[in-house]
């Protein structure tokens, strides 16, 4: 230590004055005149404090005062001990945005407004929560955290949850029908996830994606940011139409239910749009999104056991099927594109819960997720009829609804009086100004707003609900 810093440091101090009256405690405003003396410079790094019981007789205090700011320094990085020698000012301070900050000025945190807790009616695919296996969910939690399924070894398998996997598996099999190992399912943390993952390993940046319009809109924002060529292809009543797409890398499709229109594509259909992929040597995704809420009838096969090439991919969700709240998901990959896949994840590593995984595994191996399946079909197939009743007794003369197979919405479509006097955009914006969540279907199109109608979810909401919101809309339109 050279003579400056002694000097420096001594006069430094000896401008510390303590204000007995003021209610902060002394060790608190010792430390902070110490620390601003620091941090402006008037005790440079690597001056030596003064011992505590010198210190404590120039200033009138305690010694215990003087230690305990002085272990303060030490916590907080500005001060370091040198043994036999004493306290120094560190050579490397700590960052000095703390004092940029305002460290000792009064600051209070405001809690963020968070706006309603619960849905607003229509949402689409919201989940009522009133519903949701809570305990059943808590306990597996617990024991997934108490008692880990340790096969993966220490680590967390990029590819998901190796039980979960298998779980997946099984179902899609008894679900669906599917034929798929555990290693070829892949566990994601959403649609946007699985998305990103999409682009890396089929390669798609720089090639034709060909998306339904409408459709949903987080593929689109997705695979443009990425570089993707998306082109937008019309949907008509039966869905994607084959004949009007052009040469692709890749076609996304909801073909069991369309979103957000709700219509079905046809076996038929579904044959061309095979053996469209067969000519260009293209790949298929089928989001089957909501799938396993089918309320009528029997659903046609899925693309992928339709398929007999490897070139369908199938994506799934559990934010829909069981709770957004996990925001875990799943893509099923054909053998020839599985090392590609594990590839992106092990260098990228997972995005999806691996908290939540386990659990999950064993709420489907136990049946207590079919079982919660099957529950939710038949409270939402209620939920569907009421929306239906409640459209019609409120608002017969202003929307157009029918039953459909299955899902978590209708889209109602606006009559010839109403679209005479205002477009869904209209009709959205009136409904989202009293509380009330309804999309325009012209917000789902890319090339053009030729569809014209509204998303009325009714899964979040039991028939009371549906039918004061059907009422309070009608009020709306009318104004």
């Amino acid at each position: 230590m050279n003579k400056f810093n002694m000097s420096t440091t001594d006069a430094a101090i000896a401008a510390i004055a303590l204000d007995r009256t003021s209610a902060a405690p002394l060790h608190v405003q010792l430390t902070s005149q110490l620390r601003d003396m620091i941090l402006s410079g008037r005790i440079a790094p690597g001056g030596r404090l003064p011992g505590s019981r010198a210190f404590a007789g120039d200033l009138g205090v305690s010694r215990i005062t003087v230690t305990t700011s002085m272990d303060q320094l030490v916590a907080e990085g500005f001060a370091e001990g040198r043994h036999g020698r004493g306290l120094f000012v560190a050579p490397h301070l700590p960052d000095t945005s703390l004092k940029i900050a305002g460290f000792d000025e009064p600051f209070e945190i405001h809690p963020i407004e968070t706006g309603r807790s619960s849905p607003a009616p229509f949402q689409p695919a919201a989940h009522d929560a009133r519903l949701f296996p809570h305990d059943e969910w808590a306990k597996l939690l617990e024991q997934s955290w108490r008692n880990p399924d340790n096969r993966a070894g220490s680590g967390i398998d990029p590819s998901g949850h190796p039980a979960l996997r298998e779980a997946i598996a099984h179902h899609l099999h008894e679900w669906r029908g599917l034929r798929c190992q555990p290693t070829q399912v892949f566990v994601t943390a959403g649609g946007g996830d699985a998305t990103q993952l999409l682009i890396r390993a089929i390669g798609l940046a720089g090639h034709n994606v060909v998306l339904e319009d409408p459709g949903y809109p987080l593929f689109a924002s997705e695979l443009s940011q990425q570089g993707v060529n998306v082109v937008p292809v019309a949907v008509d009543e039966d869905g994607l139409n084959p004949a009007a797409m052009p040469s692709a890398r890749l076609a996304i499709t909801t073909p069991s239910r369309h979103y957000p229109t709700g219509v079905t594509m046809p076996l038929t259909r579904r044959l061309d749009l095979l053996a469209w992929s067969d000519r260009h040597g293209a790949l298929i995704l089928e989001d089957d999104f909501d799938s396993e809420y089918r309320y009528r009838g029997t659903p046609l096969p899925t693309l992928i056991g339709l398929a007999s090439n490897d070139r369908v991919l199938y994506m799934g969700s559990f934010s829909k099927v069981f709770t957004p709240q996990v925001r875990l998901g799943y893509l099923v990959v054909p053998e020839p594109l599985v090392s590609a896949f594990e590839y992106v994840l092990n260098e990228r590593g997972p995005l999806a819960s691996a908290i939540a995984q386990p659990a999950l595994a064993r709420f489907m191996a136990s049946g207590r997720f079919a079982t919660h399946i099957r529950r939710m079909r038949r409270v939402y197939s209620v939920r569907q009829q009421a929306l239906i009743e409640s459209v019609s007794r409120h608002l017969a003369g202003a929307l157009i609804v029918q039953a459909e197979a299955g899902g978590m919405h209708l889209t109602a479509r606006l009559s010839a009086g109403l679209a005479a006097r205002m477009n869904d955009v209209q009709v959205s914006e009136k409904a989202r100004e009293a509380g009330l969540v309804l999309p325009a279907l012209s917000s789902y199109c890319s090339a053009s707003a030729d569809h014209q109608g509204v998303l009325m979810g009714y899964s979040g909401f039991d028939e009371a609900e549906l039918n004061a919101a059907c009422a309070k809309l009608a009020d709306l339109l009318q104004a």
